[in-house]
């Protein structure tokens, strides 16, 4: 949700004087009300906005209507919010604020000496209205997440689908070097031409920079580009060019392209999609020792030395793990943890792991867990494409099925409330 009420109560409130509110009910809302002065306060936010746009407002009356309906649905999701235990913690509270003050050009302690000097708005008051409306955020992410339902025949028909082939395909950066022909071209600039071209070639495998080979003999607008098309889909590619680069890896190099305006030369520099996503993982396994009612921490550490250094003397890793582990799990697999990449893992475990060298037994290291040593017995860039194209697909059906099934539930939140509009 956009912070937009904060940021009307922001903007208005500098430029309005002050105001005596009115304590009257406008509407009761099951059991809670909004006061006359809660929608005299929306209705010169707005009022504010549409001046500043130089847009026409409608008419008074249903101006009126239309802020008290938005009154009514913030309340009814604010407090089926309260109900539902959904807290917002000061951290993220001050770091969204601080992303508002931010947007205003301004830093935190500035954008509440601003509000706390202006005599109709205070930071404690935007404070609660930023946390009301993340509150309520929330809680529409959690009633849509259970109303959402997308299953696995669902994200296949997608991605077989032209538009989910179209937004997952690859894009590719590509550099360009256009040696031109002329439409009069004789045989001897032709020759010349290709003179131009096996120059250019020829320093492109020598390992020149590709920017400087198309500064140098590129004819295309580009060459002081570097040459460089920037990104873009296969589709968007000149049919030519596409059919190369399908089958090109990062810095290939494709072969000479010949077209009735000239001789090209084209350089895969970047390729990017979630066809093309691999991460490194490491294969690793460990023993843990839990500090427990019995077993201080040292007495731990002291065990896991013990087994470390039997393992060291030629003790069997595995052997020891199914013995002493008390990582139930991994024990009964002598410590294996399998395949493990970024952000699998406890911070102290990841940090180890991505230190320690190939086949050797680390250093002793504590976690939240308790005590460990592990041993890294491989590692590999693992092809992670098809479960990315996969969470791809099933965020953008979310995302389309969000707004409608939103809509759905506050029509019925709406229905099932008790409201009292008073006049």
């Amino acid at each position: 949700m956009r912070f937009l009420p904060v940021l009307l109560l922001l903007a208005s409130s500098l430029v309005h004087a002050a105001f005596t509110p009115l304590e009257q009910v406008a509407v009761v809302v099951d059991d809670s009300v909004i006061l006359q002065s809660d929608v005299a306060k929306r209705l010169r936010d707005v009022e504010f906005q549409f001046a500043k746009r130089k847009a026409a407002l409608p008419a008074e009356d249903i101006l009126r209507k239309q802020i008290i309906e938005q009154l009514i649905m913030e309340n009814l999701q604010a407090n089926l919010a309260e109900r539902a235990g959904i807290r917002i913690e000061d951290a993220a509270l001050t770091a969204t604020l601080t992303g508002i003050a931010k947007d205003s050009g301004l830093t935190l302690a500035k954008f509440q000496e601003q509000l706390d000097s202006t005599p109709d708005s205070s930071y404690s008051e935007v404070r609660e209205q930023v946390k009301r409306e993340m509150m309520i955020t929330r809680l529409r992410q959690r009633r849509m997440q259970d109303r959402i339902r997308i299953t696995d025949q669902d994200i296949q028909n997608f991605l077989k689908s032209p538009a989910g082939q179209a937004e997952t395909a690859s894009e590719y950066r590509l550099g360009h070097i256009l040696i031109e022909i002329a439409e009069t071209a004789t045989a001897k600039d032709i020759a010349d031409a290709e003179v131009r071209l096996n120059k250019a070639r020829e320093e492109l495998k020598a390992g020149k920079d590709f920017a400087l080979v198309a500064a140098t003999w590129s004819n295309a607008e580009t060459a002081l580009k570097g040459g460089d098309l920037g990104w873009r889909k296969a589709n968007q590619l000149p049919t030519l060019f596409a059919d190369a680069v399908t089958t090109m890896q990062p810095n290939d190099v494709a072969d000479t392209i010949r077209t009735p305006g000239g001789f090209h030369l084209i350089k895969l520099l970047e390729k990017r999609g979630v066809d093309q996503v691999r991460v490194p993982q490491r294969q690793v396994r460990h023993i843990l020792i839990k500090p427990t009612e019995i077993l201080s921490s040292d007495d731990a550490r002291l065990k896991l030395e013990d087994i470390r250094s039997k393992i060291i003397a030629g003790s069997n890793f595995a052997d020891e793990a199914r013995i002493h582990s008390d990582d139930p799990g991994s024990a009964r697999q002598g410590g294996e943890l399998g395949w493990v990449g970024a952000g699998e893992m406890v911070p102290e475990f990841e940090k180890m792991m991505s230190s320690a060298q190939l086949n050797t037994v680390s250093e002793i290291f504590q976690s939240s867990y308790g005590w460990h040593i592990l041993e890294v017995t491989g590692e590999r860039e693992h092809d992670v494409s098809a479960q990315v194209r996969s969470n791809f697909a099933r965020q953008a059906l979310y995302a389309r099925q969000y707004d409608e099934e939103l809509a759905n539930w506050l029509r019925e939140l709406r229905a099932e409330a008790f409201v009292d509009i008073r006049n």
